[in-house]
């Protein structure tokens, strides 16, 4: 019987140490990093500022307005940029909560491609 109970014990014992292990890896659970977004207009290479410009799609103003419609806010800074091949419009903007906002806008479509804090620079 002192074996019974002791087994049984032990069983229990591992039961509830397995039961809080599963536990604790699903609290720690970490998903992976979404992928950059990929812009409709790739490209190889730096092109100059006019080349950039030729190959846009859509015009400096209507990235400002979708970057504004995506951050609402005072837009302190634009630029038509190539970032790891996409073409897109990079702003920075001053949200109502007095924060600097990093939106970039493809320069092919006029989609957000990513928002996120920034700083001045």
């Amino acid at each position: 019987m002192k074996k019974f109970l002791s087994c049984l014990a032990a069983v229990c014992l591992l039961a509830l140490v397995s039961e809080n292990s599963v536990s604790a890896a699903s609290k720690e659970k970490t998903f992976p990093e979404k992928p950059p977004a990929r812009s409709s207009i790739r490209i190889k290479g730096k092109p100059n500022a006019l080349e950039r410009a030729a190959l846009a799609k859509i015009s400096f103003q209507d990235a400002m307005s979708a970057a504004v419609t995506a951050v609402p806010g005072k837009v302190i800074s634009g630029e038509l940029d190539v970032d790891e091949g996409n073409l897109e419009y990079d702003f920075e903007i001053i949200d109502s909560e007095k924060k600097v906002m990093d939106v970039s806008i493809d320069a092919g479509n006029g989609k957000v491609l990513d928002v996120d804090e920034g700083d001045l620079d």
